[in-house]
């Protein structure tokens, strides 16, 4: 009885068949397209067939575009594949006039820099000469003279991690720009005692940073009156005398 049912069992087990072999064609199809990619991925990477020919420079008004294009750090022939725009990012913050700068891979040859300048929102008087600041505060720029239309800056100490400097700056780019052609200095000895020299020998007491964007709103009409002293800094009762 076993033996019966042993062969009955091994009469309805399937027959397995093995599939037949793939055609050799198939089989080396995958392999020679892994292998042509490869090797065109090392020629890309590696050889200067796919290279830089060519690094154009936008947006600078005073830097040198050679300048610019040395301080990237990349050089003629360089693989496409290997140029790091950040890297060139990092390499041209470097550059004091460099605000910011960004690199954008424009192929098959060609890499293009934009690159935004500081711009000059005031100036200090140091030692070694006159020293531009950009609207953050940066000193970037050591000039002779001071560029005309300029503000003075006069701090206890210039610099961007300095309270009463960033004060400053921020009441300079809160004024409409009419009235901020007309300041020729601003002294800032602290965060809360900040007043701006005008034109024709007129001065405005501004106080603190507190409710800027409303003085800067008031101070135009106010300096309509006739008068020399402008007091702001309280600007629900502005006053002039």
């Amino acid at each position: 009885m076993t033996d019966r049912g042993a062969a009955e069992r091994a009469r309805r087990r399937p027959v397995r068949r093995d599939a037949p072999p793939a055609p050799a064609w198939r089989r080396f199809l995958l392999p020679g397209l892994l292998a042509v990619a490869t090797i065109g991925f090392l020629v890309v990477y590696f050889s200067p067939l796919l290279g830089v020919r060519a690094v154009q420079v936008e947006g600078n008004r005073s830097l040198d575009s050679d300048a610019v294009v040395k301080a990237a750090e990349v050089a003629e022939g360089t693989p496409m594949l290997r140029v790091d725009p950040e890297q060139i990012r990092e390499h041209l913050h470097a550059l004091p006039k460099v605000a910011d700068a960004q690199a954008v891979l424009d192929w098959p040859s060609t890499v293009r820099i934009q690159v935004t300048e500081r711009a000059p929102a005031a100036y200090f008087r140091a030692t070694d000469g006159v020293r531009l600041l950009d609207v953050a505060g940066v000193p970037f720029e050591t000039v002779a003279d001071p560029p005309t239309g300029v503000p003075e800056l006069r701090a206890p100490k210039a610099s961007a991690d300095d309270p009463a400097t960033r004060a400053a700056l921020s009441v300079l780019v809160a004024l409409p720009v009419p009235v901020r052609a007309e300041v020729t200095a601003v002294h800032a000895q602290s965060q809360n005692d900040i007043r701006l020299e005008l034109n024709g020998g007129r001065s405005v007491d501004w106080g603190s940073v507190k409710d800027t964007e409303r003085k800067a709103l008031i101070l135009p009409p106010l300096l309509t009156r006739p008068g020399k002293v402008y007091d702001v800094t309280t600007p629900a009762l502005p006053t002039v005398a």
